[in-house]
């Protein structure tokens, strides 16, 4: 697995992009999560992550998905901020879907596409 990040192209500040190739488990993401935090890669001017699940195979249950819920409620600079998932399978959708209908604590909403996701984060800064 790895996972690649980069700056938005036309919203460097606001938007960080990773792009998640291969097999991605819990400690996968979380990992990240840890990667971007030590590494100061989420400041006060990022609005929004847009994590790029398309392509890759997300192995993720309920009892992870709970774990990972959990993990991000306990990070502040997460909360401050939107996160964005593109997906393009309906296996992967659902754990989005149910962090948007269920964790009203964080701001997270499913996507099949770079442009919605973008838009909805920058929803309200423009």
């Amino acid at each position: 697995m790895s996972i690649f990040y980069e700056k938005h192209v036309l919203y460097p500040e606001s938007i960080l992009i990773r792009n998640f190739i291969g097999k991605v488990s819990l400690k996968d993401i979380i990992d990240s999560w840890e990667y971007l935090h030590v590494n100061n890669l989420i400041d006060n001017k990022v609005k929004g992550v847009i994590n790029n699940l398309s392509g890759c195979e997300l192995i993720m249950d309920m009892e992870n998905f709970k774990t990972l819920i959990d993990y991000l409620k306990k990070q502040d600079y997460i909360k401050e901020i939107k996160l964005a998932v593109i997906t393009d399978t309906p296996k992967t959708m659902i754990f989005p879907f149910l962090g948007e209908e269920q964790e009203r604590e964080l701001k997270i909403k499913p996507f099949s596409t770079m442009e919605a996701a973008v838009n909805w984060i920058l929803m309200g800064l423009l």
